[in-house]
């Protein structure tokens, strides 16, 4: 009998401890604390400077994050990237990341259909609304640069930064074709930002005396500007190439960069005409005086949530 109440005793043990190793189980596998973190990954595009371009579609079809897919991707979705300029972005997803720091973000993009099953995925719309596909492949693989840190009951906010001017060209022997630029201009044409990081520079540029057809201020890190950024560089021949943001100049004189990193900048104000052939030719660039204020252009100190305003008024032009 005593025997018998031995054995039994053993057996609820060990029936107890395999319970508990399966509730432990279980509580690893729907563990918050390894996901504690969350993210949310907005989207924003810097202007393109082709006046025959009306909008520019992509669809996103996933995205993923250190190589791995993310839950919080909102699904399929198709929209005009070149909408979200000054500071517009549209979120693409939010949800929880492991908390540790990650390196990298990677849109894939589908080129064919787009989000309700329509040609094409991914395009350029002109002026006369004709879409003309961008060429990449059935899928097109979008590297966003940077380093962020997911932290514990935190939310991070990021931002995928494409800069399209840079990101797509003519193709060869074409002035209606687009394509995307080889793999490594467009990893350089894209950022990935911590908005709490990130500052902005905006303002009015009153422009009485160039009669541009149009005016793109570039932002550049200071000492990175020089006069070669004038011409056509690399393989797609980009202008402009090491600024770090762009925007067009409004009918109204405002611009504005957003979401640029804490550092020193200077801005350049180019500007355009436009040939008989309806390309935007840079002619020249402005010079400027900063009205009732003491900063210098050409060293701007951004820093992270603060806002840089700037009233400018032309008072000249350097021919290139």
């Amino acid at each position: 009998m005593v025997r018998n109440q031995i054995i039994g005793l053993t057996s609820v043990l060990l029936l107890s401890t395999i319970m508990m190793a399966l509730s432990s189980c279980l509580k690893d596998d729907n563990n918050t604390d390894n996901a504690s973190g969350r993210a949310r990954i907005e989207i924003t595009d810097a202007p393109i400077d082709d006046p025959n371009i009306k909008s520019v579609f992509i669809t996103v079809a996933d995205i993923k994050i250190d190589g791995k897919s993310w839950a919080g991707f909102t699904g399929k979705t198709s929209f005009d990237l070149l909408a979200l300029q000054n500071g517009k972005t549209k979120l693409l997803g939010e949800g929880q990341l492991d908390d540790k720091t990650y390196t990298e973000i990677v849109l894939v993009l589908d080129t064919e259909v787009d989000s309700s099953g329509n040609n094409f995925g991914s395009y350029v719309e002109d002026i006369s609304g004709v879409k003309r596909k961008l060429e990449g492949g059935t899928e097109f693989v979008v590297k966003a640069k940077g380093n962020f840190e997911s932290k514990k009951d935190q939310t991070t906010d990021l931002v995928v930064d494409i800069d399209l001017r840079k990101a797509i060209m003519y193709k060869a022997g074409s002035t209606t074709e687009f394509q995307f630029v080889t793999n490594a201009e467009l990893y350089e044409s894209v950022r990935l930002l911590d908005k709490a990081n990130t500052g902005k520079i905006s303002g009015n540029c009153s422009d009485g005396v160039s009669a541009s057809d149009k005016i793109v201020a570039y932002a550049y890190k200071v000492g990175d500007y020089n006069q070669n950024e004038r011409f056509p560089q690399g393989t797609s021949q980009v202008q402009f190439k090491n600024a770090v943001s762009s925007s067009a100049v409004g009918t109204d004189g405002s611009f504005s960069f957003a979401f640029l990193e804490s550092g020193q900048y200077e801005v350049h104000f180019i500007s355009y005409e436009q040939d008989a052939q309806g390309i935007l030719q840079a002619k020249g660039e402005l010079q400027l005086s900063v009205v009732g204020s003491v900063l210098n252009l050409l060293q701007l100190n951004v820093v992270a949530k603060g806002t840089i305003n700037l009233d400018l008024l032309v008072t000249g032009i350097l021919f290139f």
